[in-house]
């Protein structure tokens, strides 16, 4: 770490909802570094909503536009719910049966997402949020000068493991603890 500079703390709350109170914890861990410790805080996240009252002397970087435009979301979003819409357009002319097919349609789609594409997208959502935090946020991250990557749920805990894998002298920790004391 710079002597001369505050020191960095990295806040990973890639999906804070999972945890009640998740987007308080966070905001109040940010201004306990901020205040007390005099710390920079940068918070980075795939929640695009909660973070008004976040402090605004801490840096926060969202991913949920990347997430959102990932080929694999949008390639689920053609297969299940584009394809099979424009199958059945043309049977809109029939009247009611048209509007049948439509409804089976609709909710077969529907049913595909949650019961097929969901639980696959669970497992693969926090290894793909590592991947465009490396490839995006972090990159806005001068890691020499972070003292301690402090991880808020289980999402951010692929992200926090490959930036201990790279930094092997970085505090990286799930306590939240309020001091940048490396034995606390």
């Amino acid at each position: 770490m710079n002597a001369g500079r505050a020191p960095r703390v990295l806040i990973l709350a890639m999906d804070p909802r999972s945890h009640r109170r998740g987007h308080k914890r966070v905001m109040g861990l940010a201004a306990s570094f901020l205040d007390e410790q005099g710390a920079r805080v940068d918070v980075v996240t795939a929640e695009p909503r909660g973070w008004e009252t976040l402090d605004e002397r801490a840096r926060l970087h969202r991913l949920d536009g990347p997430e959102a435009g990932h080929p694999l979301l949008r390639l689920e979003h053609a297969l299940v719910s584009r394809a099979p819409r424009r199958i059945v357009r043309p049977l809109k002319r029939l009247g009611r049966p048209g509007a049948v097919a439509e409804r089976v349609q609709s909710r077969v789609s529907s049913a595909v997402h949650r019961r097929l594409f969901l639980p696959f997208y669970r497992h693969v959502r926090p290894l793909l949020l590592a991947r465009l935090a490396r490839r995006g946020a972090l990159r806005a991250v001068d890691m020499a000068e972070v003292g301690r990557v402090i991880v808020m749920d289980d999402v951010s805990v692929p992200c926090a493991w490959r930036l201990a894998r790279r930094h092997p002298d970085l505090t990286v920790t799930t306590q939240q603890v309020r001091t940048l004391d490396p034995a606390g």
